[in-house]
C-alpha cells in the first residue's frame, strides 16, 4: 500500500477517518478528568506559534514575516481573488502585507481547486441556509466521492446535520431531503436512441485493424 511505502505516520498521513479516531481517543480519554487541574498558573516561554509575533510586529513595528492564510486578492494569480490562500505576508505597524506569488504550476492551481470548490459550496450552504448545499459540498470532495454514492453522501450530510444542528441556527426547521434508491426492474428495454458515432466507428477501426 502507498501509506505503507511514503508514510511514517500512516494515521495522519492520510488513513481513512484518522482524525475522528484520534478526537474520539482524546474525548473518551479525559472525559472524567479536568483537563486544566495540572496547567501552570504562570505564562510559559513563548513558543514558535505566529500570534505573538504579529501583535509585535503590529504595536512596534519590527517586521516579521509568516507564510499566513488571508483573502487570496491576487497573490496567487491562477486562484479566485476571494478565496483564502496562503502566501508569504509581512507584517509591520501599517499592517499585513502579502507578496505576489503569481501563477501556481497548473497542476498544483487545479488540486487547489478541487478544495475550493467544497468550500465555496460550503460557504453558500452556511449564508443561504440551503441544506441541499451541504449536500453539494460532501458531493464534490474528492475522498467522499471516492467512498460513497451520492445516495450515501446525502445520508451522511443528513446524519451530521442532525448531530451538529444545535450550533447551526440557519438550518432550523430544514432537512436534507431523502432521495430514493434508482433500480432498474428486470426485463425494461432500452429505449431507441441515435447511435453513439463513437460506436458507429468502431466496428470500421476493427475491420482496419483485421
Amino acid at each position: 500500500m502507498a501509506l505503507d511505502l511514503y508514510c511514517d505516520e500512516p494515521a495522519f498521513g492520510g488513513e481513512s477517518g484518522a482524525y475522528y479516531n484520534w478526537c474520539k481517543y482524546v474525548a473518551d480519554k479525559y472525559a472524567e478528568k479536568d483537563i486544566l487541574a495540572d496547567e501552570p498558573s504562570e505564562l510559559p516561554s513563548r513558543s514558535i506559534e505566529y500570534g505573538s509575533y504579529v501583535i509585535e510586529a503590529m504595536e512596534t513595528g519590527r517586521t516579521f514575516q509568516l507564510n499566513g492564510n488571508v483573502t487570496n486578492g491576487g497573490m496567487i494569480t491562477n486562484l479566485p481573488h476571494d478565496c483564502c490562500a496562503e502566501g508569504p505576508i509581512y507584517v509591520d505597524s501599517t499592517g499585513l502585507h502579502k507578496t505576489v506569488v503569481g501563477d501556481l504550476p497548473p497542476q498544483c492551481a487545479a488540486l487547489n481547486l478541487t478544495n475550493i470548490n467544497v468550500q465555496r459550496l460550503a460557504v453558500e450552504a452556511a449564508i443561504s441556509g440551503d441544506p441541499e448545499h451541504l449536500v453539494h459540498a460532501c458531493a464534490l470532495d474528492p475522498l467522499a466521492g471516492a467512498v460513497l454514492t451520492l445516495k450515501e453522501i446525502r445520508e451522511m450530510a443528513s446524519e451530521m446535520l442532525e448531530t451538529q444542528r444545535h450550533w447551526l441556527p440557519q438550518f432550523e426547521g430544514k432537512t436534507i431531503r431523502p432521495t430514493p434508491t434508482i433500480s432498474i426492474s428486470e426485463g425494461v428495454k432500452p429505449a431507441e436512441v441515435p447511435i453513439d458515432p463513437a460506436l458507429a466507428i468502431l466496428p470500421r477501426f476493427g475491420e482496419l485493424a483485421e
